[in-house]
């Protein structure tokens, strides 16, 4: 990244390529960035060209960020995020992300803060005992053994909070979902739309009737204010249990949305769209619901 203004993270790039292979994006511009999307403990890594300083535990600068899938109650936030400046929670995404100066740095803050959001810590504890820069230094743990303690925490409290992770709100600042109201009017809107146009007969914004086989209404937007599926213009694949499939979606963010979860949230992903297998003509399909109205709206082929 030789257009890098700062050096820090410019020579930090080579050691990244080293960890995680070639970037899935990056921009060698002055103030650019390199993201690595990655499966495992980490859902990303994302290295920018800045130089945030930073005097606790000791002086040092960030610019390296690592995030983890992890849920965290709303009594615990605001305790996670006293450990230190470089911890963040998107409450949106359910990711936590550790900002310091290389990945072992990084592992030692997401690790204290998993611990403290699970319970197994306190954050009296932790700055009582100065834990926060001995385990940066690995006085407590090593970092190897550390990843896979990690790991632990993080399928425990997937499998805890499998529900919560797929709550589309942040719930520190809501308690719930607004769109169960806004589905309740939708369907109302819809069942007006259908007496018109005769029976309780589904169609998309083309006005075509959805016809599973077809694949032409989208099984993850919701209605429209008519009360219609959306009609379907991309297709993409869709992997699910090691078979790929061929999805059609209203749009490629709709099919990105449905892939992330399916990877990140498998429960989640089985409760939103109800997934089946059936077989039609001696073809075999995975039939997926609407994720806002529950009922079957597409069969993908293989």
């Amino acid at each position: 990244m030789e257009r890098w203004h700062h050096q820090r993270p410019k020579k930090y790039f080579s050691r990244c390529i080293e960890l995680f292979g070639q970037p899935t994006f990056a921009a060698n511009v002055r103030h650019g960035q390199a993201l690595w999307k990655t499966k495992g403990l980490f859902t990303q890594h994302l290295l920018i060209d800045e130089d945030v300083k930073h005097c606790v535990p000791r002086p040092h600068h960030d610019f390296f960020y690592s995030s983890v899938k992890f849920f965290i109650p709303k009594n615990k936030i605001c305790d996670v995020l006293k450990i230190t400046g470089s911890i963040n929670y998107d409450g949106l995404k359910k990711e936590l992300t550790a900002r310091c100066g290389g990945i072992g740095a990084n592992y030692a803050t997401l690790y204290l803060g998993m611990l403290l959001a699970s319970g197994k810590l306190s954050l009296s504890q932790i700055k009582s005992r100065d834990m926060y820069p001995r385990i940066i230094r690995g006085e407590i743990i090593p970092h190897k053994e550390m990843a896979k303690k990690m790991m632990e925490l993080k399928r425990e409290n997937n499998k805890k909070y499998h529900k919560e992770l797929s709550y589309q709100y942040a719930t520190y600042a809501y308690d719930k979902c607004y769109t169960k109201t806004q589905k309740k009017n939708r369907t109302h809107k819809k069942n007006r739309t259908h007496k018109k146009r005769g029976g309780n007969t589904m169609r998309n914004t083309r006005n075509e009737r959805c016809v599973p086989a077809k694949q032409n209404c989208c099984p993850h937007m919701g209605l429209d204010s008519k009360g219609l599926y959306r009609a379907t213009n991309e297709t993409t694949q869709l992997k699910y249990n090691d078979v790929t499939y061929k999805l059609k979606t209203c749009c490629q963010m709709c099919a990105d949305a449905m892939n992330t979860l399916l990877r990140e949230n498998k429960a989640g992903f089985d409760a939103l769209y109800k997934p089946k297998i059936i077989y039609a003509n001696s073809k075999k399909y995975l039939q997926l619901s609407n994720k806002e109205t529950g009922k079957p709206i597409q069969w993908l082929p293989m």
